[in-house]
C-alpha cells in the first residue's frame, strides 16, 4: 500500500470517519480532511504535523509503514520501559536498538558478493564489540534500578 492509500485508509476505516478526525485534528472541516487524504485531489495535502497526529489519535501506523517501505525501511515500536531513576536505562536500551541496526546492513553488504574480506570481518566486529559493550553497560543500568524492597 503507498502511503496516499494509507493515508485515505486511516482516515476511512477510523470510527466516525473524517467527521470524528478533522476537529481533533484541528482541521476546518470534514470535508477539507476527505480532499487531504484523497488521491485524485491535489489542491489539499495532509501536513507532516497533521500525518503525525492522525498517526497518534488513530493508532494506525499503516502511513509510517507505507512511508518506511517506500525507502527501504522499517519501523518497530520501541520497547514499553517502565520509568526509572535512571534515566542512562532508556538511552541504553535506544542505544541497543540504532546499533544492532547497523549490523544487518554491514552483514547485507558483507554477503553481497559471497565472500568476507578482513576489512569487512574487521567491520562487523567493530560493531559486535560495541553491541557487547552496550549489553553490558545496560545489564548494569538494570542491576542499579532493582528495588530491594
Amino acid at each position: 500500500m503507498n502511503i496516499l492509500d494509507a493515508a485515505y485508509h486511516t482516515v476511512h476505516d477510523y470510527p466516525g470517519g473524517a467527521t470524528a478526525l478533522a476537529p481533533r485534528l484541528g482541521i476546518k472541516s470534514p470535508a477539507v480532511l476527505n480532499s487531504k487524504v484523497n488521491t485524485n485531489t491535489e489542491t489539499h495535502h495532509l501536513t507532516l504535523l497533521e500525518t503525525s497526529k492522525l498517526i497518534g489519535i488513530t493508532g494506525d501506523d499503516r502511513i509510517l509503514q507505507s512511508l518506511c517501505a517506500e525507502n527501504g525501511k522499517v519501523a518497530i515500536d520501541l520497547p514499553d520501559i517502565p520509568e526509572c531513576k535512571d534515566f542512562a536505562l532508556t538511552n541504553e536500551v535506544l542505544n541497543i536498538g540504532i546499533h544492532s541496526g547497523n549490523i544487518y546492513q554491514i552483514f547485507q553488504n558483507m554477503m553481497t558478493d559471497g565472500r568476507i574480506t578482513r576489512g569487512e570481518a574487521l567491520d562487523i566486529s567493530k560493531v559486535i564489540q560495541q553491541l557487547q559493550i552496550n549489553l553490558a553497560t545496560l545489564d548494569a543500568q538494570i542491576q542499579k534500578c532493582i528495588d530491594e524492597k
